[in-house]
């Protein structure tokens, strides 16, 4: 009986009841683009997907910038004031950084299409600033619902924005958009999600309409360890997670890339429907344990054994079968990619280890440290993919690639636990 009971408190908690309505949203919206992917694979070719893939990373690293990380802070102060300062400063941090982008782009975005070697997509770089505007704006609205747990207005944006861009992807195509209509259907598709999660959650932000300047240059000031160490931590995570794409772009055909770029998109689908939503659920649920002084390692210890239990198996699963999946699903020209999926499994399996804790250095002022981790983990990536490219190799590029990630990802764990562990024994030496 015992036993049954902590099955049904486990169950029934809030911690359960949030991620389960972020994962159920997530695995709609998810569902909804792997439904449309077999019908946009037969109609954009693996050139044109690769250079998608290029410019959605460079919209990916560009949009670190565009809050300051200031959003991540949103959660951590027990004051409503402050959260909300927070909240205004990466807005007012997002709009200056469009400006500065969009200026950039319509002065020199013929140079930068040259030195990326890819003069033809010159005219797409245009869509940047834009896309960057409206991720910076989810990004401070989506810490801020979570703030008040607002999980379910989250869910509307997820499934909103996936089924726009999965329906515009394919309209776009059919109708000849062949170049631009993957990028068009992207920024349509955010801009409908954004506009109505605000729209449907204006009773929430009614308190950031009423502004403090001082307040908000106090914020900035006490929380700055977040654009100085968060931020630059987060920009190496990105650019070496979106670095395969960037860097073997410059060296290797655009179909190769654009293969690659399927199984990579594919992979992170699913990734990053479970841990953006344990983390959310996850971070909100620590940083107040945190602020009540309770102890966090059960917790820990808890997710990690589930985790494992429940998804190795499927892990394990794909290695014998992603190239047959991928040749029913997509077609055989796409075959490849699942055998470039298969190469990056383990680095998979560990981001959704290492991703759902990473907010961990953030609890305890530890950015510092995580940015040196992180610039390590960074160089060692590069040394991979320059092995792939000095040995003109696609396949050692991704497996070297895959593998150095994989470790320093475990290293990460490793420290997280470390982390938890000295805070816990500061409670026991305070009691």
């Amino acid at each position: 009986m015992e036993i049954l009971k902590n099955i049904k408190k486990k169950y029934t908690s809030e911690f359960f009841k949030y991620s389960a309505v972020l994962l159920s949203s997530n695995a709609l919206s998810q569902l909804i683009a792997i439904i449309v992917y077999p019908l946009i694979t037969r109609i954009y070719n693996p050139a044109v997907f690769g250079e998608f893939s290029l410019i959605i990373s460079i919209i990916a690293i560009l949009s670190l910038f565009s809050t300051g990380k200031y959003e991540l802070a949103i959660l951590l102060p027990k004051s409503e004031k402050k959260a909300v300062a927070l909240f205004q400063l990466s807005f007012l941090v997002n709009t200056i950084f469009f400006i500065i982008s969009l200026s950039i782009i319509m002065l020199w975005k013929t140079e930068i299409a040259v030195f990326l070697k890819h003069e033809t997509l010159s005219m797409l770089f245009l869509f940047i600033p834009f896309m960057v505007l409206l991720t910076g704006c989810w990004q401070s609205i989506n810490y801020f619902l979570t703030r008040q747990k607002k999980y379910y207005n989250i869910s509307v944006y997820n499934i909103t924005q996936s089924f726009f861009i999965s329906g515009l992807k394919y309209l776009f195509g059919i109708k000849g958009l062949i170049q631009s209509g993957l990028l068009w259907a992207t920024f349509c598709g955010q801009f409908i999600a954004t506009l109505i999660s605000a729209i449907w959650g204006s009773a929430h932000f009614k308190s950031v309409l009423k502004i403090n300047k001082a307040y908000i240059i106090h914020v900035a000031k006490q929380y700055s360890n977040f654009p100085k160490f968060e931020l630059p931590y987060k920009l190496l995570n990105t650019i070496a997670s979106n670095l395969p794409i960037l860097l073997l772009s410059l060296y290797f055909d655009m179909k190769e890339v654009g293969l690659f770029a399927l199984a990579f998109t594919l992979g992170f689908r699913p990734v990053n429907l479970f841990t953006s939503s344990v983390y959310q659920v996850l971070y909100r649920k620590m940083a107040n344990k945190i602020q009540n002084r309770e102890k966090l390692k059960k917790d820990f210890f808890s997710f990690y054994k589930t985790y494992c239990t429940t998804f190795l198996p499927i892990f394990i699963l794909f290695v014998f079968c992603s190239e047959w999946c991928f040749e029913i699903f997509f077609g055989l020209e796409w075959r490849a990619s699942g055998f470039y999926l298969k190469l990056i499994l383990p680095w998979l399996f560990m981001v959704m280890l290492a991703t759902a804790f990473s907010f961990v250095p953030n609890l305890f002022f530890r950015q510092k440290t995580a940015m040196m981790i992180e610039i390590v983990y960074v160089f060692l990536r590069i040394l991979a993919l320059i092995a792939g490219i000095y040995f003109n190799s696609f396949i050692m590029a991704i497996t070297l690639y895959s593998a150095v990630s994989a470790i320093m990802l475990g290293v990460k764990i490793v420290w997280y636990l470390y982390l938890i562990k000295k805070y816990e024994l500061s409670i026991v030496n305070q009691g």
